[in-house]
């Protein structure tokens, strides 16, 4: 681990946090790869999530589509979470695109129906291997199977996809194939994905429905994150706590600088975070008379 590592992780187990390593920071959590924990969610947008499923249950497409950076991930993992737990939903995920082929879709989707209790009978296929059919061909018929059994009992088997911009072109055919067969698509992405899915095959495009309002963070939101990220930090439960260290002045540059963009909000808050362990080192103050101001951000801090 490196010195400014050490210094950052101790300025946080100083703060009340239970860190280890770096990753265990907060506003570090997009670096990771399990996606945004649930207790760090500012927002749940009930209005959002009704109607996603209103369109779902009236059999559409969905899109959600938004810039890089406005909490398009966390709204989507927000949404798979709450439709998952539903019984009228099974609810699937292209984890690695680029990692997947045509069969490998279809098998994401037999899959997870088949962890719904929606099994494929294995007699109408030719070659099963890991309880999936072979040949592609027959995993698309398979596809076709889980989707009757599945709307037999009224329930949706979703298929979410993120980043619809860069989502290999040889499998958009696949994709367009499992909706006709009957899977509802929750597809996410920038506006340049929804114009590339509209070049594509317009008899799709022209049955998503695309979400476009995810609104950016406010101040008291920007306030609201920094105050979860402090309680999860500190394995303690969020109950509307104030913001340590940050000042209302500084709570409210940060949104003048980023203009309540998510991912900006989660880097500048990382970048003053910093700055105030290295001020916290060399001015051997208490802990609890350090402040992140303004002024702070202006500083010049040397990382030596």
């Amino acid at each position: 681990m490196s010195n400014v590592a050490k210094l950052l992780c101790a300025f946080a187990r100083k703060l009340g946090g239970d860190i280890d390593e770096v990753s265990d920071l907060p506003f570090t959590e997009e670096s990771g790869t399990d996606g945004m924990p649930e207790q760090l969610y500012v927002r749940h947008d009930d209005e959002m999530l009704n109607q996603l499923t209103s369109w779902l249950l009236q059999r559409q497409h969905i899109g959600l589509i938004s810039p890089y950076g406005t909490g398009k991930t966390a709204l989507r993992e927000i949404a798979a979470r709450d439709l998952g737990s539903r019984d009228d939903f099974v609810v699937t995920m292209i984890e690695n695109p680029n990692a997947t082929t045509e069969r490998g879709l279809y098998e994401t989707v037999i899959t997870g129906a088949d962890t719904a209790g929606y099994e494929i009978d294995t007699t109408n296929y030719s070659q099963i291997r890991d309880g999936i059919p072979w040949a592609t061909a027959e995993t698309r018929e398979a596809v076709g199977e889980v989707v009757r059994a599945a709307a037999d009992d009224d329930v949706t088997i979703l298929l979410i996809i993120d980043e619809i911009e860069d989502f290999p072109a040889e499998l958009l055919s696949p994709m367009q194939t499992a909706a006709d067969l009957g899977v509802r698509l929750f597809l996410t992405g920038t506006p340049d994905g929804k114009r590339r899915l509209a070049k594509f095959r317009d008899t799709l495009d022209s049955r998503v429905r695309y979400y476009e309002r995810i609104e950016p963070f406010s101040p008291i939101d920007v306030a609201e994150y920094i105050s979860r990220s402090f309680a999860y930090m500190r394995n303690e439960s969020y109950e509307g706590q104030n913001p340590p260290l940050f000042t209302a002045d500084a709570i409210r540059l940060i949104h003048d600088l980023t203009d309540g963009n998510p991912r900006g909000v989660r880097l500048e808050c990382m970048d003053l975070f910093a700055r105030a362990a290295f001020v916290w080192r060399r001015s051997d103050r208490p802990v609890e008379r350090i402040n992140i101001t303004p002024a702070l951000r202006r500083r010049g801090i040397s990382m030596s």
